[in-house]
């Protein structure tokens, strides 16, 4: 009998400072830079913006989770005091997880993805503007501008609300 759970985690350990959450989660939230709580030696998601994340995501149909059993997986790239993750260890970590959507949730995010996904030898650039969505390899990717920063602010707040809903479960 084959243990894939066992495999996938495997396949993820090099990167267990970067990912936390569900390894067979249909959806993956994208971060570039740590947040107040992973500043301070939190795990990825763990503070302010991983319990918004659970709230929305339950809320746009696809769950509602904690932190130890979120049904989302979520991916920060540059860790306090951790090398940023390169954009071939990005695109390996996602096909690991192969989630139906990717959300990027900053800036920096949305560009390592684009970076992640274009391929000279696939002759694939992929157009992923601020705020929109596309679709690459099958995936719907979706771009949040600042969710994190938004938390704070409630205009922008409600706009981060209004791009995040482009990440809603459709089956």
């Amino acid at each position: 009998m084959i243990d894939f759970p066992a495999i996938r985690a495997s396949q993820l350990k090099p990167f267990v400072s970067y990912h936390t959450g569900n390894a067979f989660a249909s959806l993956l939230a994208l971060k570039e830079k740590p947040g107040k709580t992973e500043f301070e030696g939190g795990l990825p998601f763990s503070g302010a913006d991983g319990l918004a994340l659970d709230k929305a995501f339950g809320k746009l149909g696809w769950g509602f989770g904690s932190g130890d059993t979120r049904t989302w997986s979520g991916i920060l790239l540059a860790p306090h005091n951790q090398t940023e993750l390169s954009s071939d260890e990005l695109r390996l970590i996602c096909e690991i997880i192969d989630p139906l959507t990717i959300v990027a949730l900053d800036e920096g995010a949305r560009v390592a993805l684009i970076a992640a996904f274009t391929s000279a030898e696939e002759g694939m650039l992929i157009n992923f503007l601020p705020g929109k969505q596309c679709e690459v390899l099958g995936r719907r990717l979706v771009s949040v501008e600042g969710f994190e920063d938004s938390l704070a602010d409630d205009h922008a707040k409600q706009k981060a609300w209004a791009q995040l809903k482009q990440s809603r479960f459709e089956s």
